[in-house]
């Protein structure tokens, strides 16, 4: 039966009022609404009551996905001093921000209110190259401001506080050595310290017999300002993330990957007090991840602390718009040393 003529208006008149409800498909500074959707994660798939690995003690877990096609890369994260608002990066040029939702236990339980949207070149325009989308490590400063590191294009560029993605980004100097970089031996992990220095820890680039370290040393602003460190390895463990702990000391996320031993993932301590131009720092390991346990691709962590004064750690894992790999978000208890 053929649809009437007040059928059809009434239709028409029913989709224009639910149009005109939908958040715009597309905003030019603050992005545009991201459905996200999660199930939940346990440590050990095989043996669901194990909570703890090393120092760590399992806080919940999320597997994200989304039916955007844009998402997906997410290559590092920051969190708020509640650890409820998340901001996090993509290495296809993009940016992400989301609420994390507790349980009663207060362990991780949900994501919602996400919104994606384009990092922006030095004009102001969405990156619109490939080999300039490639943001692999965020830092915040004490003033709010961020830093963003690229690979491919070894770069950085600086966000001011305030609406900072959806500002256009100013240049930062970078390590005139990191030029010399490979395309994706570039800096993975970015963390700023607490009297203002920026310390960026590349993923392959090599001195002498250990992964080279960056230290800008805050004043000057210029790549001159830049002192070379360099991290010992441990095994064949390379850096992806890094953070700031509350005494100050950083939290060093690594990530390895071998045909025979599979994926690993390592988290360890770096001394505040060793971080000095021409060191060559030393880790002391928390924990280190092996199958079976839940992991992935980590390449983020941040750090904050819970109501009750715990030490809360947040890992994020790029999934390389990969089928075979997945976006995670979990999250651990930092135990005391004994």
């Amino acid at each position: 039966m053929k649809p009437t003529l007040p059928a059809l208006l009434g239709a028409a008149l029913c989709v224009a009022v639910a149009l005109a409800a939908v958040p715009a498909a597309s905003q030019p500074d603050g992005g545009s609404p991201l459905p996200l959707e999660s199930r939940p994660l346990v440590l050990n798939p095989e043996d669901r009551a194990q909570q703890q690995v090393g120092r760590l003690v399992w806080r919940g877990g999320l597997a994200l996905s989304s039916s955007a096609s844009a998402f997906g890369g997410l290559s590092d994260l920051l969190t708020d001093k509640s650890g409820t608002r998340l901001a996090a990066i993509s290495d296809r040029g993009r940016w992400l921000t989301a609420t994390l939702t507790y349980d009663a236990a207060g362990h991780l339980s949900g994501i919602e209110g996400g919104r994606l949207g384009h990092l922006k070149g030095d004009d102001g325009a969405p990156l619109s190259r490939d080999r300039h989308k490639d943001a692999e490590s965020l830092a915040r400063f004490a003033d709010g401001s961020l830093v963003v590191g690229y690979e491919r294009d070894h770069r950085f560029r600086r966000l001011p506080a305030q609406n900072s993605f959806a500002a256009r980004p100013r240049p930062f100097p970078a390590p005139r050595a990191l030029a010399g970089a490979a395309l994706n031996a570039g800096v993975e992990a970015l963390v700023a310290l607490n009297d203002g220095r920026l310390l960026a820890f590349t993923e392959g680039q090599r001195y002498g017999d250990n992964t080279a370290v960056y230290l800008w040393k805050g004043e000057g602003g210029s790549s001159g300002n830049w002192a070379r460190l360099a991290l010992k390895p441990s095994g064949l463990f390379q850096p992806t993330g890094a953070t700031l702990l509350p005494d100050g000391d950083v939290l060093l996320l690594e990530r390895r990957f071998t045909l025979l031993g599979g994926l690993g993932i390592r988290l360890s301590r770096i001394p505040l007090e060793t971080i000095q131009p021409g060191a060559v720092l030393e880790s002391a390991e928390i924990a280190e991840l092996r199958p079976p346990l839940t992991l992935d691709n980590f390449e983020g962590v941040a750090v904050h602390r819970t109501p009750t004064g715990a030490i809360r750690l947040t890992l994020l894992a790029d999934d390389n718009f990969n089928a075979l790999q997945r976006s995670l978000i979990v999250q651990f208890e930092l135990l005391p040393e004994r």
